[in-house]
């Protein structure tokens, strides 16, 4: 049987929470279980499977832990260096998500440099002591849009920057189409041979989705009563109008 131990500081717990759900089903595939206890100052997390399964499960592991420090730590992490007062809520909102996806493929192969699995990992002191040179560069990242605040506090001058940073993140859908719908955001697309379609409530959300995604071509179908975002949208990702 293979076992394999984590632990997170109470005030870090939200890291682990963000994946749990995640990880659980990846290791179900593999036959596996994940179980974690709050031991009060701690969360204890416990993984097991099969030992024949064990290099399937270090590497579900390794992809998961390395997808919670390059989102869920990231985020926390610019959300508190960034300081630009002079930024509406929802650009702050929408300049940190793209800082976290930019430049995530080169992030993730630092991260799984460091990451060597044993027999136990804490968490946060990975995060902490092992993962300097990510630090080191989101530093200078908060660094560079802080000193520019005033440059950014224009709208048309952000959806610039935007657009420069999703130009180098990888986009994980080819095509997508967005209609708007009773004030919800319809969005299609096909992903791995397999045609979806599902409905977003709101703009914040859907400028984050896209930004996840990063689609490498964006329609947008019929007339969007919500010129602003529609602006941004066109702007940042090149979405073409149909209607």
């Amino acid at each position: 049987m293979y076992q394999f131990n984590m632990s997170v500081n109470q005030k870090n717990a939200g890291w682990f929470s963000a994946i749990e759900k995640t990880l659980a089903i990846k290791l179900r595939a593999l036959d596996g279980v994940v179980a974690s206890k709050d031991e009060g100052q701690r969360v204890e997390i416990s993984i097991a499977c099969e030992n024949g399964r064990r290099s399937e499960a270090e590497a579900v592991i390794s992809r998961t832990l390395s997808e919670m420090y390059l989102t869920v730590c990231k985020y926390e992490y610019l959300h508190a260096a960034l300081k630009i007062p002079s930024l509406a809520r929802q650009s702050y909102k929408i300049l940190i998500h793209t800082l976290v996806v930019f430049d995530r493929e080169a992030e993730s192969e630092i991260v799984e440099k460091n990451l060597v699995l044993g027999d136990y990992l804490a968490l946060d002191g990975f995060f902490y002591f092992r993962l300097g040179e990510l630090k080191k560069r989101w530093d200078e990242i908060a660094q560079l849009a802080s000193s520019n605040s005033l440059y950014l506090s224009r709208e048309e001058t952000l959806n610039e920057l935007l657009k420069f940073l999703m130009s180098a993140v990888t986009p994980k859908i080819p095509k997508l189409s967005i209609s708007v719908d009773a004030g919800h955001y319809n969005v299609s697309g096909r992903f791995q041979n397999s045609d979806f379609e599902f409905r977003i409530t709101s703009a914040d959300k859907l400028l984050i989705y896209l930004i996840n995604a990063a689609p490498l071509e964006l329609t947008l179908d019929g007339k969007f009563p919500d010129e602003r975002l529609y602006k941004r949208i066109v702007s940042i990702f090149d979405g073409k109008g149909n209607g």
